[in-house]
């Protein structure tokens, strides 16, 4: 019986180490893959559900490697990053901050920045989220789930990216918070490796 059950364990053990490996070949294989787009343009659509209520706004997304964007939509709402810096007038935060490591601002920024770079494991190591991956739809599905309930990411419990299948690029960022409000924005119609403006980002 002791045997049974120590073989039963060690078999568990290596189907859990297996999987571990192929999550971080794959993480490794998006990381490569997106760290070579330096800027992009988009289509952006924006989707909040809560429990009573779902609302949805459309608009554009500029990326410029490595600590830029601007996310500007059509309801006059907005978040744009600039190095050091959020401007941002978007569900309950209206104003300039500075992003300070650990803060969060830092954190909300980073799930974005390190999603366009495929820098999945970097965020896990900094904001102590779990990670896992599978595959279905079309889409390597990379969620990221916080340890223990804290002050990071602005709450977001959970955090789900989306990676195309055929060139592992970025397609959706889906944020869970503790309120069970799901956030999502999704991107289309994307041109990569673009000249971007430089005062998009200005403030």
């Amino acid at each position: 019986m002791i045997m049974k059950k120590l073989f039963s364990f060690l078999a568990i053990l290596f189907i859990a180490t297996q999987l571990q490996a192929q999550d971080i070949t794959l993480l490794n294989n998006i990381r490569a893959t997106n760290e070579k787009i330096n800027s992009f343009e988009a289509d952006l659509s924006n989707t909040i559900v809560k429990p009573k209520k779902t609302n949805t706004q459309e608009g554009k997304l500029y990326f410029l490697k490595p600590f830029e964007f601007a996310a500007l939509f059509n309801t006059g709402k907005f978040m744009v990053v600039n190095k050091q810096k959020i401007n941002m007038d978007i569900g309950l935060f209206h104003g300039k901050f500075k992003l300070k490591d650990g803060g969060m601002m830092q954190s909300l920024s980073n799930i974005f920045l390190y999603g366009f770079q495929g820098r999945i494991q970097d965020l896990a190591n900094e904001n102590g989220y779990n990670y896992s991956t599978k595959t279905e739809n079309g889409y390597h599905v990379v969620t990221c789930v916080i340890k223990k309930k804290k002050l990071i990411g602005i709450g977001y419990r959970q955090v789900v990216f989306k990676y195309h299948t055929e060139n592992l690029l970025l397609k959706e960022i889906v944020l869970y918070d503790y309120n069970d409000n799901v956030d999502t924005y999704t991107i289309s119609n994307v041109k990569y490796n673009v000249p971007i403006d430089q005062k998009l980002f200005e403030f």
